[in-house]
């Protein structure tokens, strides 16, 4: 009769899991849904700071 009960506890065990799992699967992003990231960019390095360039003549 223990053995039946241990069967019965691994079967909800794994439905739960599966129950986990579908619910995780449903938060993640959805396929043909544009992404925010773009893929294979990795990651920049910032840009360079351009200076401004200098004006010319007399300031006096």
């Amino acid at each position: 009769m223990l053995d039946v009960v241990y069967l019965v506890a691994i079967l909800a065990l794994f439905a739960l899991v599966a129950l986990i799992a579908q619910g995780v699967e449903k938060l993640g992003p959805q396929p043909g849904a544009p992404s925010a990231r773009t893929p294979g960019r990795g990651a920049q390095p910032p840009a360079a700071p351009t200076a401004a360039p200098e004006r010319g003549g007399d300031s006096a």
